[in-house]
């Protein structure tokens, strides 16, 4: 405690490699009581998670607030014509992935509260821009604006949860600020600002009050999300040592990021489970942009007022919320069940889609519809597969590859989606929803496969090397860390699924 606490003193945060250093020297004292560990972890949920899901939440909300703005009239009023809409979902990925490898410097060189804060108040004037918007050239550009802006996110965030919550607290976390809330409250909000009798068109209410939203929500993000446990003003110098103490139990993110090895690149690219994921990103992809950009305009074909189209597209957000928060629960309670509740999720998302596609929506509105709200369990195998890959990649640069690409060909999904709905198709897109039709047994046949390479590849380690007992895992895990080895590379290592 006493070399941790000089080291705090002489710096207002504590880089990975101190850490490094003093598990070596075996100067860190890791022993916690349990009752410590859970208050400090309390007050690091009362402010850090808050503050992580409110900023997802309006990345959500700002992605499903062009939906519902096509809902009361944008393509109209800003003449749009043939494929321009689907364009303008796909445009938002462009930004977003030419962003990538840039914000994996941005974010090593900035405070991460900063640099978060003061995205989302770039991207919040981008929105309230969008509202002044004429034509396709107008929000093209600004959709553009806003992939660089929001691209930040999703990396922050992950670096969010390495740096406050331990491995086995972080798959809830990440549930709950990769969540679905932005859809349920997305479509009530757009139901009530619907309702608003002003001089301007309803579609630009929708900007300009998330965009405000956002910009405020930004600043208080800037100014109050500590970079790290070492700079938490929430937290007391003797919380700040348990913090710190907490997360160097991960095993897995001390490795200096600066030294990222090539060798561990071929690493990955060897690696099965690798090319497993890349498939399954861009099938899950294809499926989100699609309910994301056009989940309104499908149940406006049913028959509904703008309105109600808004709020009756709220249900299927509340399914994917109360399947992603209880499945994703569930795993803290049962080893080993993430890749079969990927499957079980991917099969009732698949069976949603049929529905949808077989089901004459005059004759049999109400059948359809639930199709299309059963389709909501889609986003859980995103998380689940999200927090295996946290769970089963060893290494500082492998690690950092598969978070790129993971990134990477999110952004691809996302810009191929949008285009297999064609506008002489809506409002059922028929194609469009064929399209997801398929990604959804491509994503239950890479959840079998990815279940396949864990378990063979523990059922080898183990004939080979003997079983390891959790205590030896633990030390192995350490030592692994230590010398940054990749998960392929420490035997002892076990995969989780």
């Amino acid at each position: 405690m006493d070399t941790l606490t000089k080291k705090s003193s002489k710096s207002n945060e504590m880089a990975p490699d101190h850490l490094i250093i003093d598990l070596r020297q075996g100067e860190l004292d890791t022993d916690i009581p349990k009752a410590e560990s859970k208050r400090v972890l309390m007050k690091i949920d009362l402010v850090v998670m808050p503050l992580v899901v409110i900023s997802m939440t309006l990345a959500f909300l700002d992605k499903n607030g062009l939906a519902y703005a096509a809902v009361y009239g944008l393509e109209t009023d800003t003449h749009l014509v043939g494929q321009q809409y689907s364009w303008l979902g796909s445009i938002f990925y462009f930004g977003y992935l030419a962003m990538e490898f840039p914000n994996l410097w941005l974010i090593t060189r900035f405070p991460i509260g900063n640099y978060m804060g003061g995205c989302l108040v770039a991207w919040g004037a981008c929105l309230c821009c969008l509202a002044a918007c004429k034509n396709f050239a107008g929000l093209a550009t600004i959709r553009l604006l806003l992939g660089i802006f929001e691209a930040a996110l999703l990396p922050c965030l992950l670096l969010v949860n390495a740096r406050w919550y331990r491995r086995d607290e972080q798959p809830l976390r990440t549930a709950f600020w990769y969540n679905t809330f932005a859809g349920v409250f997305g479509g009530i909000l757009s139901y009530a600002i619907g309702h608003i009798n002003g001089s301007l068109a309803t579609w630009k209410y929708i900007f300009l009050i998330y965009g405000s939203f956002t910009i405020a929500i930004g600043l208080v993000v800037f100014f109050t999300l500590p970079n790290s446990p070492a700079t938490a003003w929430f937290l007391s110098e003797k919380e700040k040592r348990v913090a710190l103490i907490r997360v160097s139990e991960n095993q897995t993110g001390l490795g200096s990021h600066k030294d990222i090895k090539l060798n561990q690149i071929f690493d990955a690219l060897s690696d099965p489970k690798y090319y497993i994921l890349v498939v399954f990103v861009i099938a899950q992809s294809i499926t989100n942009a699609g309910i994301t950009n056009f989940n309104p305009l499908i149940i406006s074909g049913y028959g509904f007022s703008q309105a109600k189209t808004t709020l009756m597209a709220t249900p299927q957000a509340a399914v994917a919320m109360v399947a992603q928060a209880s499945l994703t629960a569930l795993t803290l309670f049962v080893p080993n069940i993430r890749c079969l509740l990927w499957v079980i999720t991917s099969l009732i998302a698949l069976a949603g889609a049929i529905m949808v596609h077989v089901i004459d929506q005059e004759t049999n509105r109400n059948a359809s519809l639930a199709g299309l709200y059963i389709m909501g369990f889609y986003n859980v195998p995103w998380v689940l597969a999200l927090s295996l890959q946290t769970s089963n990649t060893s290494g500082t640069g492998k690690k950092s590859f598969v978070s790129i690409s993971i990134a990477i060909f999110y952004a691809v999904g996302n810009i191929v989606g949008p285009q297999f709905f064609l506008s002489s198709q809506s409002p059922t897109y028929p194609l469009g929803i064929g399209a997801m039709l398929c990604c959804f047994a491509i994503m239950a046949v890479t959840g079998v496969l990815y279940f396949l390479v864990c378990f063979w590849s523990n059922k080898k380690r183990d004939k080979l090397h003997g079983r390891t007992e959790e205590s030896m895992r633990v030390s192995a895990g350490l030592e692994a860390d230590v010398d940054d080895l990749t998960d392929r590379e420490n035997l002892r290592f076990r995969y989780m699924y």
